[in-house]
């Protein structure tokens, strides 16, 4: 497929993301395939084009797509308040108050009786129950009601009698939408036939059997029979048991209407514990951590994904060698003020660097650095000179060579590797787009497709102290948007060569050995002969190193002078 043709199915594919949020997997696998024509080998496709600067064509497109999606996303968000009623029901009066979701789904304007509400009879037996019983006394109920408006709805409702006012009872209202996605949903979970999930899908609108029967053109017998089949399968005696049930799971599933995928309940933010700041010309800011109380002063700079924050074991173990790490934020990155332009990016990390250290009062530190820092790292140690102690690279990086370590590289990672070198348009689109994306997954969702085919990395996202620190290097990476990535990644994949060559401090370099991002064998390689080395691999960890290794590390950061 030609070069033209792959860019206008990732284009196409992109315009899809906004109204069916799920597609964003499909325009990922596009964007890809426009630099990998074969995505397994690595090899880059002869006629992909160079563009160093932006695209302004893509761009365009780029920022269209992000306000495209801004606002399906604001119209969801109006879309779930309107079916998130609240009743507040006076126990002394009988005077009912709710809010405009409350207004909109009932058709009924507030203050009003109780009795006039549009809800069954059943529904408001429960709530005169609780509003009979003493305050003390009175359980919460969660039951199915039916909203008897301009058309039948079915909601679940929570009936509360808050212990601290007591005349009243609070009454919480969530819409059922039972839509087709829902329907398979139920249908999968309880083992039903395409049969069966239908005639659930008319006693969950409230019909007879009779009802379902002619709505479908088949005898009431056999809706009978396929009823008891649904019995069966759901383990209940009655079809109302059923029809709460299935409202329960909605409920959890949190399926509200046109809604198939709900925004993650998570916070992106970046920590602050630790954190402190240093103004810097021209009105920027420089934020960095203190990590640990020791004597011993190490300049830590982070790698991607995985920012300035350690596991409860790595922090003992600090303490037990008598250590801290400084780290500072790389500009966009956490609270760190973001460079004017993408040319300066690499200039204004090592002046921050620098800076820092002067700040610190430091005539002397040593490095550590990791990861997708190490580009950085190597250029803050030359500019450092004779302040310069001695360093310690963890899971580094090395110049990358197209032909040699793309074949490597998981798929993301050769992806980003190649977009931010030769279309940074490309990557800023995929994260302007993606991250919204994943901000509704969460950020397991994300961090399982970067470890995709690491099963070592997938399993750290089972322990919940080291899927928290991962989180939190997430948070701090995206904390400003994703221009800081691009930035970043185009730093790593610059020639780097001459600051690496350049640096003749004692090293040590500690290489996972089952990295995805870059093989531990061409880091070994391009690092063999060289003075002052010493390369380990470590065998059993891949890319979280950092915090699976924690003795490895920690021993090495206290062998530093």
């Amino acid at each position: 497929m030609s070069h033209t043709n792959r860019y206008f199915d990732m284009l196409g594919a992109a315009y899809e993301v906004p109204s069916q949020t799920e597609r964003f997997d499909v325009f990922l696998g596009a964007a890809m395939a426009y630099f990998f024509e074969e995505r397994d080998n690595g090899a880059l496709a002869e006629d992909v084009p160079r563009h160093h600067g932006d695209d302004d064509m893509l761009d365009t497109h780029g920022a269209r797509i992000s306000k495209l999606i801004e606002e399906a996303s604001r119209r969801e968000s109006s879309h779930d308040e309107r079916f998130h009623a609240i009743l507040e029901v006076s126990a002394r009066t009988g005077q009912v108050t709710g809010n405009a979701a409350a207004a909109q789904l009932t058709g009924q304007e507030f203050p009003c009786a109780l009795d006039e509400l549009p809800l069954d009879p059943s529904a408001l037996g429960e709530i005169r129950k609780t509003l009979r019983a003493a305050a003390h006394q009175a359980q919460d109920r969660i039951i199915l009601a039916n909203v008897e408006a301009t058309q039948i709805r079915a909601c679940l409702a929570l009936i509360q009698r808050p212990k601290d006012v007591a005349d009243q009872v609070h009454v919480s209202l969530s819409y059922i939408d039972w839509s087709p996605a829902l329907m398979t949903r139920l249908g999968e979970a309880f083992g039903l036939t395409t049969s069966e999930s239908e005639v659930l899908e008319g006693f969950l609108a409230n019909l007879s059997q009779k009802q379902i029967a002619d709505q479908r053109g088949r005898a009431v017998e056999t809706i009978k029979g396929q009823a008891k089949s649904i019995l069966r399968k759901t383990g209940c005696a009655r079809m109302s048991d059923v029809v709460q049930l299935c409202a329960s799971i909605a409920f959890l599933m949190r399926q509200l209407p046109e809604q198939l995928n709900p925004p993650s309940a998570e916070v992106w933010m970046t920590p602050k514990a630790g954190l402190s700041q240093l103004p810097r010309p021209g009105g920027r800011t420089l934020a960095w951590y203190r990590v640990g109380r020791g004597e011993k002063i190490i300049l830590f700079i982070h790698g991607y994904i995985q920012g300035p924050f350690f596991t409860p074991e790595f922090l003992r173990r600090l303490a037990a060698e008598n250590i801290t790490l400084i780290a500072p934020s790389r500009p966009g990155y956490g609270y760190t003020s973001p460079s004017r332009t993408r040319a300066d990016f690499d200039a204004v990390t090592v002046e921050d660097a620098v800076a820092l250290v002067e700040h610190l009062g430091l005539e002397r530190v040593s490095l550590c650095v990791h990861q997708g820092g190490s580009s950085h790292g190597f250029r803050i140690a030359r500019a450092l000179g004779e302040r310069m102690g001695e360093m310690l690279v963890i899971g580094g990086g090395i110049p990358i060579d197209e032909t040699k370590h793309l074949s490597h590289m998981d798929p993301q990672t050769r992806f980003a590797a190649m977009a931010t070198r030769h279309a940074p348009s490309i990557m800023k689109m995929v994260m302007s787009v993606g991250l919204p994306v994943y901000r509704r997954r969460g950020t397991k969702a994300f961090l399982k497709a970067q470890f995709v085919r690491s099963p070592m990395d997938l399993e750290t996202l089972s322990d919940p102290i080291l899927m928290k620190v991962q989180a939190e290097g997430l948070y701090h990476a995206v904390e400003q948007g994703a221009e800081a990535w691009i930035r970043d990644g185009s730093a790593a994949m610059a020639d780097w060569s001459d600051d690496l060559e350049a640096v003749t401090a004692r090293q040590v370099w500690l290489q996972a050995g089952d990295d995805t991002i870059i093989n531990a064998e061409h880091v070994a390689a391009h690092m063999a002969h060289r003075p002052n080395v010493a390369f380990h691999i470590l065998k059993g960890h891949a890319v979280n190193v950092l915090h699976t290794a924690v003795d490895e590390v920690c021993t090495a950061l206290a062998g530093l002078s």
